[in-house]
């Protein structure tokens, strides 16, 4: 469905059920797209935003949010983007600040559904 936004194809979250039935799901897609570059730090954007479910748009706004908070560094490589995850950079929620970045693409490991 396009985004009235942007009128961008919208993909939609992977083919899963919750248990619960619900739509929501565990992580932001912050998370989702930090665990994204830690998994292929050459994608597009596009790639990601099919990848998350959300627009590229959304995309570009949550980079922003992560390259502002030292979490991710983006370098220029021609005429595409190289993205570097900073490990070391600490989880912003008070309950999860005592873990790094590294500890959560630990946890979740990184795994390509391309």
């Amino acid at each position: 469905m396009p985004s009235p936004e942007t009128g961008e194809q919208r993909a939609g979250p992977p083919e899963t059920t919750a248990p619960s039935g619900g739509s929501w799901t565990f992580l932001s897609n912050h998370a989702h797209v930090l665990l994204c570059l830690a998994d292929d730090p050459d994608q597009t954007l596009p790639a990601i935003a099919r990848r998350v479910g959300i627009t590229t748009r959304g995309v570009q706004l949550v980079l922003a949010d992560l390259i502002a908070g030292g979490y991710v560094e983006r370098t220029k490589v021609g005429r595409r983007n190289h993205y570097r995850v900073n490990p070391d950079g600490h989880l912003r929620h008070p309950m999860e600040a005592h873990h790094r970045v590294a500890d959560l693409i630990t946890a979740l490991g990184a795994s390509r559904s391309d």
